[in-house]
């Protein structure tokens, strides 16, 4: 189990990653359990049903090679390596962080936690619980993903580029990169006998037949080759004023970035 902790004002923000099932803590004034295999009544909590994807590592790399979308995804991972694309682990933290607060603020990502002008995740909090990886070209960062783990899981619990502000030549290695990152993630994980690797969610079906855009990330997660898995988030709030704040901005995912 993982659990990210921040301060917001004067409200104890907490998330929990790797957990079967929701259950209370103490000193929180929001709780949220990321991703639980076990639908469940717990009172107190509400819960909302969630898509993943997650790759087998218990499989041999060559079988989740040959599971990868040929043209999509193992093109990409080889022509990244062929044209020098350098992958740093947990290094260079404050130049990723710099790349994803742009890459969220460009897509319009925002949470409640940015009414009071503080952002969803911190620095700090990266370095403390996070597992980075960053893909460099000719010096110059492209892409990087920070991951949770704890033993047995592996999680992409967040991802930024600098896709959004460049040509489509660059674009298409910003691709490379960003598919290298997931191959070395998984060597990453099955070299410390990791059993899961979490991409971290999809959109359903519905919500698919709407919106192109959202059908696009289903597909490019897809091509890695993992198996679509149903779980459920559960979240509490235990501040009264916590509570009323919520309500007054409407938000339906609350604490989704901790």
């Amino acid at each position: 189990m993982q659990t990210i902790d921040k301060k917001i004002l004067m409200f104890n923000i907490r998330e929990v990653h790797f957990s079967d099932i929701p259950y209370d803590m103490d000193d929180c004034d929001f709780l949220k359990f990321q991703y639980c295999k076990n639908k469940v009544d717990v009172k107190g909590f509400t819960r909302k049903k969630e898509l993943t994807i997650v790759i087998d590592l218990t499989q041999n790399l060559d079988t989740i090679w040959q599971n990868m979308d040929k043209k999509q995804v193992r093109y990409r991972i080889n022509h990244a390596q062929d044209i020098g694309i350098r992958i740093r682990k947990n290094e260079e933290y404050d130049k990723f962080f710099q790349m994803y607060r742009l890459f969220i603020k460009k897509k319009g990502i925002k949470s409640l936690f940015n009414v009071f002008g503080v952002g969803s995740t911190t620095l700090e909090s990266m370095k403390k619980n996070g597992t980075l990886f960053v893909a460099e070209y000719n010096g110059e960062m492209l892409v990087g993903t920070l991951c949770l783990e704890d033993g047995s899981h592996i999680e992409s619990l967040l991802s930024g580029s600098k896709r959004l502000d460049a040509d489509d030549n660059k674009k298409k290695i910003i691709s490379c990169a960003d598919r290298l990152i997931d191959w070395e993630i998984i060597k990453y994980a099955k070299e410390k006998d990791i059993r899961e690797y979490d991409m971290s969610g999809i959109w359903s079906e519905e919500e698919v037949a709407k919106d192109t855009w959202k059908a696009g990330i289903n597909n490019y997660k897809l091509a890695v080759g993992g198996k679509v898995v149903t779980c459920y988030s559960y979240q509490k709030i235990y501040s009264k004023i916590f509570r009323l704040i919520s309500y007054i901005y409407g938000l339906k995912n609350l604490g989704r970035q901790v």
